[in-house]
């Protein structure tokens, strides 16, 4: 069984207005939401066929992914739990976000080879 389904895969960006013009030519999709919280925006319907904006203020390096994967899971302890097992760890215990009027609890994990990626439970209904 599954440990959770795909979310979407996120990509790090400078500039969000940008990346939503580039993606959103290159996949051929709307965006669906731009610019929550000053910090996102979805280009595609949420789940497998879409990706997450995520603005960030750091350049890329050699040593930072500026892309992973979310995974939608039921229970993100048990599903930590699942990736551990499988050989993979925690970084991040469960957290809600945004703290003040939570719509999500994350926890980030890594695979065996350290590629880092999210899992999270919806709290409330997102976009």
């Amino acid at each position: 069984m599954a440990v959770g389904a795909l979310r979407s895969i996120v990509i790090d960006v400078n500039d969000i207005e940008e990346a939503e013009r580039f993606w959103s030519a290159v996949l051929g999709l709307e965006v669906q939401f731009d610019v929550f919280e000053n910090q996102y925006s979805r280009i595609g319907a949420k789940g497998g066929g879409s990706v997450l904006l995520q603005l960030v203020p750091e350049k890329k390096t050699e040593f930072k992914s500026r892309a992973h994967v979310d995974l939608t899971v039921t229970d993100v302890g048990r599903a930590a739990d699942e990736i551990v097992n499988l050989g993979g760890s925690l970084i991040r215990e469960a957290v809600r976000y945004p703290e003040s009027d939570a719509m999500l609890e994350q926890a980030i994990v890594p695979d065996p080879s350290g590629n880092e990626f999210c899992l999270i439970r919806e709290l409330r209904p997102t976009l």
